[in-house]
């Protein structure tokens, strides 16, 4: 299943999990699971509320990394390339790192972030809110890089993005915004409170200073 840059999808699996996919996202599952456990592959990002099944696992494989449900809620990122970032709102979790096997749990409100090359996860507590909200119709951003924030607003309005000075990347913001807004509004917000300038041609914005 794979959507493109400026849809979202829901998907209910043969098990009765559901699953919110993000723009520019790819799932791989079979019609359907067999008897010992529930796996599939994801590409993107991706919000699971996965059905209870103490005799079956369910597996999310991502970039080298693996996470192991048993019936929670969370939520799963690759879009920031050589990241993979999985956020608990509740249950419990483990994400497991391919290359070395090390398995790390984590609790509701924490996120465990696999870097590529690393031998295991960073687990930090997080606002999930930051992390979830894009499937309840809301941007949410807590601080973060301006770069991160366009690969978002990139992926949802299909738009290409430009800078004429790698520095701004690292600029930061935070505010929300609804998702369903025109970009114009999200790109005055973001100006007014990081001083930049955002010019559109065609479907791709520039960011000067």
């Amino acid at each position: 299943l794979e959507i493109p840059r400026g849809g979202e999808y829901k998907v209910r699996l043969a098990d009765g999990t559901l699953v919110y996919l993000n723009s520019a996202t790819r799932m791989k599952y079979p019609v359907k699971f067999d008897e010992k456990e529930r796996k599939v592959y994801l590409s993107g990002e991706a919000y699971f509320e996965v059905a209870k099944d103490p005799e079956r696992p369910f597996f999310v494989e991502m970039e080298g990394v693996e996470v192991r449900v048993y019936g929670t809620s969370f939520n799963v990122n690759t879009h920031q390339k050589g990241n993979v970032q999985t956020v608990l709102v509740k249950g419990s979790i483990g994400v497991k790192v391919l290359s070395s096997g090390m398995e790390s749990v984590i609790r509701p409100g924490q996120m465990a972030e696999f870097k590529q090359g690393n031998t295991k996860v960073d687990v930090k507590d997080v606002n999930v809110a930051v992390y979830t909200d894009w499937k309840d119709g809301i941007f949410r951003f807590e601080n973060q890089r301006l770069e991160d924030i366009l690969t978002v607003l990139s992926n949802w309005y299909d738009v290409d993005i430009f800078y004429t000075n790698e520095q701004l990347k690292n600029l930061h913001f935070t505010g929300h915004v609804k998702r369903y807004e025109k970009i114009d509004n999200i790109l005055k917000a973001i100006k007014s409170a990081v001083g930049v300038t955002f010019t559109i041609k065609d479907r791709t914005i520039c960011i000067s200073k």
